[in-house]
């Protein structure tokens, strides 16, 4: 057993078997996940909408309803996404040199 050799943060032991591999983020805005779901949840609509009478005869006609809010909850989703990908290219654009006074960012 190897022993914990002291840690800079508040003196907790750091254990050297705890390492975290240096893999960078495979989508670091995560807009083509939002927007893979938002089109999968928006394909189940329609294909509910088609069947729609048929699930409800099932027992399962609130189905719809949950494609429709889901495709819409991406939507808004995939606002929130382009806004965070416009905001950090806006910010990757600015020079350290010019810092912005009185605005934030």
């Amino acid at each position: 057993m190897t022993s914990p050799t002291p840690s800079p943060v508040a003196g907790r032991p750091a254990h050297r078997r705890l390492v975290q591999a240096p893999v960078p983020a495979v989508d670091v805005d995560g807009l083509r996940v939002v927007a893979v779901g938002t089109l999968l949840f928006a394909v189940a609509a329609v294909l509910t909408g088609l069947r729609r009478d048929q699930l409800a005869v099932q027992g399962h006609g609130d189905w719809f309803a949950v494609c429709l809010s889901g495709a819409g909850l991406g939507l808004l989703g995939l606002l929130y996404c382009w806004n965070r990908v416009r905001q950090r290219r806006a910010g990757a654009a600015r020079t350290p040199d010019a810092p912005t006074q009185g605005t934030r960012g």
